[in-house]
C-alpha cells in the first residue's frame, strides 16, 4: 500500500509545477519590448518597424521618444494578418450559402 503522504507531495508537486507555469505565462503576456527586441522577435529592420509605428501600423506605445510594444499585442497582431487558406474560404463561402438559402 502506498503512503498517503508520498501521494499528497506527488500532487503539490504538480500544483506547484503548474502554477508556476501560470505565472510564466502571465508575466510573458505583458512584457515589454523595445524596437530592438521587436525587430529581432520579427525578423525585420529596426528601420521597417519605425515604418510601421509611423504609418500605425503595428501595435505600440510612446512615452517620450521612445517606443514600447507588448509582446503579446505583437504576437496578435501577426496572427490578424494571416492569410486565409483555400480550404477556409471554401467553408466560409459554403456556409454563406447555406444561411442566405435558408432566409
Amino acid at each position: 500500500m502506498e503512503n498517503p503522504f508520498e501521494i499528497i507531495m506527488q500532487r503539490l508537486d504538480r500544483i506547484e509545477i503548474l502554477i508556476n507555469e501560470i505565472k510564466k505565462d502571465s508575466k510573458e503576456e505583458n512584457e515589454l519590448l523595445n524596437i530592438e527586441e521587436v525587430a529581432k522577435f520579427l525578423k525585420i529592420s529596426k528601420s521597417t518597424v519605425y515604418g510601421y509605428t509611423n504609418k500605425n501600423f503595428i501595435p505600440f506605445m510612446k512615452k517620450g521618444k521612445k517606443l514600447f510594444f507588448y509582446k503579446s499585442e505583437i504576437e496578435q497582431w501577426i496572427i490578424k494578418g494571416r492569410n486565409t487558406t483555400k480550404n477556409e474560404l471554401e467553408i466560409r463561402s459554403n456556409e454563406y450559402l447555406f444561411e442566405s438559402q435558408n432566409r
